[in-house]
């Protein structure tokens, strides 16, 4: 007698024998139960599988003009990342000529149309430099070089083969493109265009090349939410016509109907007329007349359930999407707004940038002639506050500034600068870059913040100890106490307790006799005195621990250093008075920099070694004439001392 055998090979009971139904299991299939036929082919679950079915351009295009839905569901995110657009970091000359060049090309309107040809299927953009071989890679942008900027379809243009080439800058794109239906369809070199791509595509087993480049089209995705949304508003819609239906039932209806239609016809207007005026129904005796109502509840509902999940299928707030108020009890709109804005910023960052970035290679230079590294730019932010909401914060600001002002926890300059600034970044007072730069020039400001207009403290400098002895830049020394002395009780005081305070720190020129021997030579009637001449390493307003500022690595062993003869030289005038001769040397750019990473603050972008020559240039004098002092310049070790910012009444020439 044969047996049945399980998977093991061991024989399995007859079933009419045990009274029991076998149950199996397959290592590939899971439990098969022969009651219930979960597992088998009787199971429909085992049918559920996935499959694409790619949308034509023909149905994408139809899709996105007849269905509003999808209309939105493409534009609204392209929309929105260029909405507020971006704020160039540079100055108001490069700013307006940023925008202009911006304006003339359309570049707005042209990426979000390159957005929304991505989010359809895939779209790129053509630089053009107005060369004759596009074949070629872009040339390096210069002024005006940028001749026009084209948007295109991914229908619109054709790719040749991928480059796979791992050591080319262009591994993975296409080796050239082309331009359906123009004349000749030039190849036109990668680096040319800007590609918007769609929906990631990975590169998986049957996935093409093309599709793989520009991505699915964002409908492709959410058709089936769409779809079934649309079917269940239109169904609702004509459910309207058929909630309510009046039903008679006449005596000899069909008979009457065949024989005399407009009698019947017009008994059935009779009727109507009468139960509209006369609020009442009046038949015959053997006629019927009732009414079917059909109830619709839970309809809205369902639209309503259907819609939030096309929302969540495209990835825009309802509210956002079908521009309603927000639902719900306590709901304000504000979590699912704030998220909706991060995956912007998300798409800005890793989608926009790219191709921005592209883009702005040629348009900054074109623009500015070449790409300074100090221009850059930031997403602007997508929501700007209410007036209300605008003028609590700038009071809360306002109130903080205070409370620093009155516990006198930073310097009133300092203070002044950084609330200037911060006004001018709001944006709160308009104009007020403008009026600070005419009270600069009309010497209503404080000063300006350049060190040579500073309040400098010299502290230490050699005095001739004699009666009515001048006082230095900025050195508050007084007649009846010599500047080494001086050295030696601020010394005191300010190494007392290390607590962080305002720090000067310069160097004092050892060979300033060959300097104003020079500066006398070139027409300069007065010079500052030779124990005043001195080098800047750094000027905080900031307070900071003298003791963390470390020491100079550089120097001999009584710490001084040496300029060596020649190299960069310039005389220039400092704010209004003050001229100057600026020098270059890696060892003191290095120290104020470290120095300022310790702590310590500096009033410009760039720090410039220089030593002051004069505050009484003669007018007959032409600085632009005069040849630097190309000379050694030895400078005495590191001087650590507070500020003076009332430096400038006692500034004495000779």
């Amino acid at each position: 007698m044969a047996h049945l055998l399980d998977h093991r090979g061991n024989p399995i009971q007859s079933a009419a024998r045990s009274n029991v139904v076998p149950i199996t299991r397959d290592g590939l299939a899971g439990l098969v139960n022969a009651a219930t036929g979960a597992g088998t082919s009787i199971d429909r679950s085992v049918w559920d599988n996935w499959y694409f079915v790619p949308m034509s351009p023909q149905e994408i295009i139809s899709g996105y003009r007849a269905n509003w839905l999808l209309g939105k569901i493409v534009d609204i995110p392209a929309e929105d990342m260029v909405r507020e657009w971006r704020e160039w970091q540079a100055d108001e000359g490069q700013i307006e000529a940023l925008e202009e060049a911006e304006r003339n090309f359309g570049i707005v309107g042209k990426v979000q149309e390159g957005i929304s040809y991505g989010r359809l299927g895939g779209g790129a953009m053509l630089l053009g430099y107005g060369d004759a071989n596009p074949e070629h890679p872009a040339p390096k942008a210069t002024k005006d070089s940028l001749k026009y900027a084209h948007v295109f379809n991914r229908w619109e243009l054709t790719v040749e083969e991928e480059e796979r080439d791992v050591n080319s800058p262009w591994f993975g794109q296409p080796r050239f493109f082309r331009i359906n239906g123009t004349v000749g369809q030039p190849r036109i070199h990668p680096s040319r265009m800007v590609v918007f791509k769609g929906a990631r595509v990975p590169r998986f087993p049957g996935v093409t090349w093309e599709d793989y480049f520009w991505g699915d089209s964002v409908l492709t995705r959410v058709d089936r939410a769409v779809k079934n949304a649309i079917k269940a508003n239109d169904g609702f819609a004509r459910l309207i016509d058929e909630a309510k239906i009046d039903i008679y039932r006449l005596s000899g209806f069909m008979q009457n109907l065949i024989s005399n239609e407009d009698a019947v016809r017009k008994r059935v207007q009779y009727t109507d007329a009468g139960k509209s005026s006369l609020r009442g129904v009046y038949l015959d005796k053997d006629d019927e007349f009732t009414q079917r109502q059909l109830s619709l509840t839970g309809m809205p509902e369902m639209i309503e359930s259907l819609l939030s999940v096309v929302a969540g299928a495209a990835d825009i707030p309802a509210t956002r999407l079908l521009g309603r108020a927000p639902q719900g009890m306590n709901s304000t709109g504000d979590h699912d707004e704030q998220n909706y804005h991060t995956m912007i910023r998300s798409k800005q960052r890793l989608y926009l940038s790219p191709a921005v970035d592209l883009i702005d290679s040629a348009l900054i230079p074109s623009a500015l002639g070449t790409r300074p590294k100090e221009v850059s730019y930031k997403w602007a932010p997508l929501s700007l506050p209410s007036e209300k909401e605008q003028a609590e914060t700038n009071k809360i600001k306002a109130e903080t500034i205070k409370i620093y002002v009155d516990a006198a926890l930073l310097p009133s300059s300092a203070i002044e600068k950084a609330t200037q600034s911060m006004l001018s970044d709001d944006q709160w007072l308009p104009g007020l870059d403008k009026a600070l730069k005419e009270a600069a020039r009309a010497g209503e400001l404080p000063g300006d913040g350049n060190e040579t207009e500073l309040g400098i403290v010299p502290v230490g400098a050699e005095s001739s100890g004699k009666e009515g002895d001048r006082t230095s830049a900025g050195g508050g020394r007084t007649p009846e106490t010599s500047s080494a002395r001086r050295a030696a009780n601020d010394a005191a005081v300010f190494f007392a307790d290390a607590a962080p305070r305002p720090l000067y720190v310069q160097r004092k020129l050892l060979n300033a006799s060959a300097l104003i021997a020079w500066a006398k030579e070139n027409g300069f009637s007065s010079t500052l005195a030779a124990d005043d001449m001195h080098v800047t390493v750094l000027y905080s307003r900031s307070p900071v621990d003298p003791m963390k500022m470390g020491e100079s690595w550089s120097g001999d062993d009584q710490g001084r250093i040496r300029v060596k003869p020649g190299g960069p030289r310039a005389i220039e005038r400092f704010g209004e008075n003050a001229v100057v001769l600026l020098f270059a040397s890696w060892e003191l750019e290095s120290r104020h920099r470290s120095m300022v990473e310790a702590g310590g603050s500096h009033d410009f972008d760039e720090y410039h070694p220089h030593v002051t020559l004069s505050y009484e240039l003669p007018a007959d004098v032409d600085l632009a004439a005069i040849k630097p002092y190309a000379g050694a310049l030895e400078f005495g070790p590191e001087m650590f001392e507070p500020l003076d910012l009332d430096w400038k009444r006692k500034v004495v020439e000779e």
